[in-house]
C-alpha cells in the first residue's frame, strides 16, 4: 500500500490515456445525487480537503501500461470528469460549484466554462490553475499488498471492507462485488436486467431508478430465476446465494432459465396488457414475485399461455383481487384491527404476509396459495403431453400425399418434398394447445418447420 496524491490534471490525463478503470467487475453503479456532486466541487474550489481516492494497481500486458482500478472514490472521480467534460453521467446536467470569496464572503456559482471568463479571473486570480493543480489524496494497493498473516489481499475484499461508510454497500451490492464477472448465473441477471429494465422501472413501476442503480432490480431478477431453477418459491436469499457462489452452471441450464423467464414475463404482459400493472397490487415486489411463481407453476404443468380468453379472465380475477386488497389494507393495523367481515377475513392473512419478512418462505407460501387458488378457478387448456409425432404418422401422411404417383409439396413454400427432408408439423402449434394427433398434422420441409416455430399459418 502506498499513500500519495494526484492532481486533477494528472487524473484527467490518466483517464484519457485509459489508465483509470472506473468500473472493475466488483464496482457499483452511480449512487450520488446532484447535491452531493456540487458539494464535492465546492470543497475543491474552496480548498477543503476531501477523502482519499483508493486504487488497485495492476499491469495490463496487452496495453503495456499500469491500470488503476477504482476501489473507492468512483463518485468523486466521475463528478470531476463530468465537470470538465470528459465523462457524461446519465441524467446529470451541467454541474456548478459554489465559490465563496475569501474577503467579501460573496457567493458565485461557476461552471467549468466560467473558468475561462476574464471577469472571474480578475475576481479570483489563477482560479483555473488552482483547480487543475488541486491535489487529491490517494491510497494505492497492488498485487504485493499483504494482510497481517502475510497473505495477499484481493481487490474485491478491499472494496467490500472500505465501503462501510458514506453510501454504505447494501447486501445485494456486496453480492455483486463478490461475484466473478465470468459467473454465468450472474451474467444472466445482467442481460435480463438490460432487456427488462424499461418494463420494471418505467412501465410497471416496480422499481425506481435509484433501486436499479444499487443492483436491487438485478438481484430481484436473479431471485425470480432462482424460483425457476427450483420450480417454486424459496426462503429469503439462501438459495440465491447457493446458486450465485456454489452451483456449477452449464450453458444449457442458463439458456433454459432465460427462455422460461421470457415466457413468464410475456404471459404477465399478455394478462395485464389493457390494465396497467402499476395500478394494481402486483406493482409491489412481494405480490409480483408470488404471481410470477404461480404462473411458473402453471407453465410447468403445460398450461397454454397465449389463450386470449383465458388471459382476459386472469386479468379480471387478478384486478378484482387487487382492488379488494387495496380497499382492505388501510384497515389492517400493526397491533390489532377492527372487526372484519367474513369476506375481509379471507384476505387478512395475505395482507399480513406482504407487510414484514416478505421473502420468508412461510409468507411466500401464504401469498402463493391465495393467488394459485384464485387462478385455478379458471379452466385453462393444457398442452398435449406428447410433443413429437410418431414415424407411423409420417408414413401415413407421406403415402396419402403420394397416391397415384402425385408429387408431394410443402404446403408452406410449395417445394417438392423429399421423404428424408420432410417433417411432421403441428398445424395448430403445440405451444398454443394444439394436439399431437393426425387431424392436426401436416408434412412440411425441414426449413419451413424450423422457421414456422409456433406461428399459426
Amino acid at each position: 500500500m502506498k499513500c500519495g496524491s494526484i492532481t486533477i490534471r494528472d487524473l484527467c490525463f490518466k483517464f484519457e490515456n485509459g489508465q483509470i478503470n472506473l468500473n472493475p467487475p466488483y464496482q457499483r453503479r452511480a449512487a450520488w445525487k446532484t447535491k452531493q456532486r456540487k458539494l464535492l466541487l465546492s470543497s475543491i474550489f474552496n480548498g477543503i480537503p476531501i477523502p482519499a481516492l483508493i486504487f488497485y494497481k495492476r499491469f495490463d500486458n496487452y496495453k503495456n501500461i499500469d491500470i488503476l482500478d477504482v476501489l473507492d472514490g468512483k463518485q468523486r472521480i466521475e463528478t470531476i470528469l463530468h465537470f470538465v467534460g470528459l465523462l457524461k453521467i446519465p441524467g446529470e446536467k451541467v454541474l456548478c460549484a459554489e465559490l465563496i470569496h475569501p474577503d467579501s464572503n460573496e457567493k458565485d456559482l461557476i461552471s467549468f466554462k466560467d473558468l475561462d471568463k476574464g471577469k472571474l479571473e480578475q475576481k479570483y486570480p489563477e482560479l483555473k490553475k488552482k483547480f487543475w493543480t488541486y491535489e487529491l489524496p490517494t491510497i494505492v494497493y497492488d498485487e504485493e499488498s499483504l494482510n497481517v498473516f502475510g497473505n495477499s489481499v484481493s481487490p474485491t475484499d478491499i472494496f467490500v471492507r472500505i465501503n462501510s461508510t458514506g453510501s454504505v454497500l447494501k447486501p445485494n451490492e456486496i453480492r455483486h462485488a463478490k461475484s466473478e464477472s465470468s459467473n454465468k448465473f450472474f451474467t444472466l441477471g445482467v442481460n435480463l436486467e438490460k432487456k427488462y429494465k424499461q418494463l420494471f422501472v418505467n412501465n410497471w413501476k416496480i422499481f425506481s431508478e435509484q433501486d436499479a442503480s444499487r443492483y436491487q432490480l438485478h438481484e430481484y431478477i436473479l431471485e425470480l430465476c432462482t424460483a425457476i431453477h427450483f420450480e417454486n418459491y424459496t426462503d429469503k436469499k439462501k438459495k440465491l446465494d447457493e446458486l450465485t457462489y456454489q452451483y456449477k452452471w452449464t450453458g444449457k441450464e442458463i439458456e433454459e432459465l432465460r427462455k422460461t423467464f421470457d415466457k413468464v414475463i410475456g404471459w404477465i404482459k399478455n394478462i395485464f396488457q389493457d390494465k396497467p400493472i402499476r395500478h394494481t397490487r402486483f406493482r409491489n415486489k412481494s405480490d409480483f414475485y408470488s404471481l410470477f411463481v404461480v404462473l411458473l407453476n402453471f407453465l410447468n404443468k403445460g398450461y397454454v399461455i397465449n389463450d386470449k380468453e383465458v388471459n382476459k379472465k386472469f386479468s379480471r380475477k387478478l384486478t378484482e383481487f387487487s382492488h379488494n386488497i387495496q380497499k382492505l389494507s388501510p384497515k389492517i393495523k400493526p397491533y390489532g384491527s377492527p372487526k372484519l367481515s367474513r369476506e375481509e377475513q379471507e384476505y387478512y392473512k395475505y395482507i399480513v404476509a406482504t407487510r414484514q419478512s416478505t421473502d420468508k418462505k412461510s409468507n411466500r407460501e401464504i401469498r402463493h396459495n391465495y393467488i394459485y387458488s384464485l387462478l385455478s378457478e379458471i379452466d385453462v387448456p393444457i398442452k398435449d403431453n406428447r410433443r413429437n409425432f410418431s414415424k407411423d404418422y409420417k408414413d401415413f401422411l407421406w403415402n396419402k400425399l403420394t397416391e397415384n404417383n402425385k408429387k408431394p409439396k410443402c404446403p408452406i413454400c410449395g417445394k417438392i418434398l423429399d421423404y428424408d427432408d420432410a417433417q411432421v408439423d403441428h398445424k395448430y402449434p403445440h405451444s398454443e394447445g394444439g394436439p399431437t394427433e393426425l387431424e392436426n398434422a401436416q408434412l412440411v420441409c425441414s426449413r419451413c418447420n424450423k422457421s414456422k416455430g409456433d406461428k399459426i399459418l
